[in-house]
């Protein structure tokens, strides 16, 4: 009996200690905790894809004939599209709680630009002029532009979700938009033999502008300091001016912005870092 019963202590003792020794060689199960925003400053830095919805315009007609020089007439510029292309920007801003945050961006991107609109009246084909010319008549524009914006910003920051942490924005501000030479050039398949096509250079006009935008993304948690942010970004450039009169028309009087666009709508894919300072 006293053997059986040394035996029955001797397997508690080990029931004990066993999973005791197993739980010390296991490791330890930690739930990941979200990183809290707290206030304080940070700075950014962005990368995007641009794409700009085609934008139209008008242009004045200036007369030439010496009595008469002037505006004659405005007409709709058909077509102005900037190209496709990618944007970069810089940014400090103060994070205000965890639910609101503020910033300053700088923003800039360099694009071609293609234009196209129909010729003056005064040139088609038309009973009230008995001009022999055809309406299939249109001018192809090529050119470029610089755009930079600097806009003020404010985020709310929307439950965290893991490291992840979506947010929707708006920011407004200005933007400088500067266009290069553009060249022109006159298409007319049905014109008659002989007729030589209008050609010519028109200089770029620099102009401030007002934007506004509006966000949506997501943070994902990098460090407790270092976060990636990407989302969509819409902004509207409201319009402006465009390019001077070309030198024929300057030679005969003209002065100012000939061409005026009415602003683009910009859809932006961005990804960027955003580095907490404190």
């Amino acid at each position: 009996m006293k053997s059986l019963m040394n035996a029955i202590l001797a397997m508690g003792l080990v029931s004990l200690i066993v999973p005791a020794q197993a739980a010390d060689l296991a490791p330890p199960f930690v739930e990941y905790q979200a990183i809290q925003a707290t206030s304080g400053w940070y700075l950014r830095g962005d990368i995007a894809y641009s794409k700009t919805q085609d934008s139209k315009g008008e242009w004045d007609f200036w007369n030439q004939f010496v009595g008469v020089q002037g505006i004659d007439d405005t007409y709709r510029y058909d077509s102005l599209k900037l190209r496709d292309t990618v944007s970069v920007g810089v940014g400090i801003g103060y994070q205000v709680n965890e639910h609101v945050r503020t910033d300053a961006t700088l923003d800039f991107f360099h694009a071609k630009v293609a234009g196209k609109t129909e010729c003056p009246l005064m040139i088609k084909s038309d009973a009230a002029h008995a001009l022999p010319f055809p309406a299939d008549c249109h001018y192809d524009d090529s050119s470029t532009a610089n755009v930079m914006t600097a806009m003020a910003n404010a985020y709310v920051d929307l439950k965290t979700e893991g490291r992840f942490r979506p947010y929707l924005g708006a920011g407004v501000g200005g933007a400088y938009v500067k266009y290069g030479t553009k060249s022109r050039q006159e298409v007319c398949a049905l014109c008659p033999a002989g007729y030589t096509r209008y050609t010519s250079d028109y200089e770029g006009v620099g102009s401030v502008r007002a934007a506004a935008a509006l966000m949506v993304g997501t943070t994902y948690d990098l460090t407790d300091r270092l976060k990636l942010d990407a989302g969509y970004r819409f902004m509207h450039i409201f319009g402006g001016d465009a390019y001077k009169y070309d030198a024929p028309d300057r030679a005969a009087g003209a002065t100012g912005a000939q061409v005026r666009d009415n602003g683009f709508n910009i859809h932006q894919i961005r990804a960027g870092l955003r580095y907490a300072l404190n």
